[in-house]
């Protein structure tokens, strides 16, 4: 638990200070320009170098696929019944931050952490399915149409980038490309961390109820029907474990990124972000215990 806060929740929590921070001293500063970069730059980039590290069993793959989109239609379904039988509204930022979790920068290091390498190849492959489903039904919640909604997505490079890094999947790169891409991915999370940070700065003490909320149901929703899943599926024990971990993460930053682009209450995205990440050390420990116990 030691190296989680330390070489991964650490940096994290730094990253969104520094961001605060800015956000304090800088007023004029929008993270609509960082959202921009993100969706049309970094993400892109950060799928393609990613998808090239993954080599799976159709069966390994099968499993990861039905247990995430298992997981997201059921977290979002509870979310839906509590907007309709409690908040009597509809809140697409609510949603999205409660379905879609952080299995990207915080799960894959998390992955790495308990897992080794054996658990990579899992821990890259969930989060290509995420990233896929998040850009896809995911902006689908926020526009709340099908045909806007497809067509909002046909306009980011992030779709194009998931449907070409799968043809240039065994291509072999220069070196120099090779590395731009590293390089341009890896700054993606750093970014959106920083924009996070400055939107905690001008956040609304009324969206941290909503956040904590959203939370709740992306923690323990996650750990509940990632566990039906990969029972009912019979995946193998180190990849359940995998699906079951990433599962059970805070919301994904990107959540943020997309609320902000689409205009559609970013600081409930940004303060289930912080409240989730917040609580995620104690949360990932009462995780791995529980698989500890089951497998």
């Amino acid at each position: 638990m030691g190296g989680l806060l330390l070489n991964v929740l650490f940096p994290l929590y730094l990253l969104i200070g520094f961001g605060f921070l800015i956000g304090k001293l800088k007023k004029d500063v929008e993270t609509k320009s960082i959202s921009f970069l993100v969706l049309f730059i970094f993400a892109p980039a950060l799928i393609i170098s990613s998808f090239r590290k993954i080599d799976l069993t159709y069966s390994d793959f099968s499993c990861t696929l039905l247990s995430a989109v298992f997981v997201v239609l059921s977290v979002w379904f509870l979310t839906f019944l509590y907007e309709q039988w409690v908040l009597k509204e509809r809140l697409p930022a609510l949603e999205l931050s409660s379905t879609i979790m952080n299995s990207g920068y915080l799960g894959i290091p998390l992955i790495y952490l308990l897992f080794g390498n054996e658990g990579l190849p899992y821990g890259i492959s969930f989060m290509i399915v995420m990233t896929v489903i998040h850009f896809t039904y995911g902006i689908f919640i926020l526009k709340r149409d099908l045909k806007t909604g497809i067509e909002e997505i046909l306009k980011l490079p992030v779709i194009y980038a998931i449907i070409l890094a799968f043809f240039l999947k065994d291509l072999k790169f220069p070196d120099g490309l090779e590395r731009m891409l590293e390089l341009t991915g890896n700054a993606t999370m750093p970014i959106m961390l920083v924009a996070i940070g400055i939107s905690i700065s001008r956040i609304k003490l009324s969206s941290l109820k909503l956040g904590f909320t959203s939370s709740s149901f992306r923690l323990l929703g996650g750990l509940i029907f990632s566990t039906l899943a990969v029972l009912v599926l019979s995946c193998n024990d180190l990849l359940s474990k995998v699906i079951v971990v990433q599962s059970s993460l805070p919301p994904a930053i990107l959540n943020f990124v997309l609320c902000d682009r689409f205009g559609e209450n970013p600081d409930i995205a940004a303060s289930s972000i912080l409240i989730g990440t917040f609580i995620s050390p104690v949360w990932i420990a009462v995780t791995v215990g529980f698989l500890s116990w089951l497998y």
